[in-house]
């Protein structure tokens, strides 16, 4: 891939599937900007958190959050980059449906890059709403 500017969708896809959690949430690359990324996931039973609800675990949310806001940064950072801090806020429950995040560059920064992400279930209201920080620096192999 390249070092920055967008890199093809088939690129990033390639990249997101190389890790087998990713994979098995089935992961799929809608559309790809330079400070931004749509990804979506097709439901799957194993999300549920209270089968009497039927509605997802958050934690399934906050993947998908933390993956979208950090992948956004491909275009200006160049690859995938370690989570410093992850905040989401929940606003409806989750229910059955394929699940899509759009994440943003806020601030790509030298050091620190910051980005959103806002999760919607399938009837497009929005699910949830998360920031992260990410270490963007040079190598990027966390602390």
């Amino acid at each position: 891939m390249a070092e920055t500017g967008t890199p093809a969708v088939e690129d990033v896809q390639r990249e997101i599937l190389a890790s087998p959690f990713h994979r098995w949430l089935g992961i799929r690359v809608v559309a790809l900007g330079e400070r931004s990324i749509t990804v979506e996931v097709p439901w799957r039973d194993e999300f549920v958190s209270n089968p009497e609800r039927g509605t997802a675990h958050g934690g399934v949310l906050a993947a998908l959050a933390d993956l979208a806001a950090d992948w956004a940064l491909v275009g200006t950072v160049g690859r995938a980059v370690p989570t410093l801090d992850l905040r989401l806020d929940y606003l409806r429950p989750a229910r059955p449906g394929p699940l899509t995040a759009v994440g943003t560059v806020l601030k790509p920064g030298r050091h620190v890059a910051v980005s959103e992400a806002v999760v919607t279930g399938a009837d497009g209201k929005i699910v949830a709403v998360g920031r992260g920080t990410f270490l963007a620096a040079a190598g990027g192999d966390g602390p």
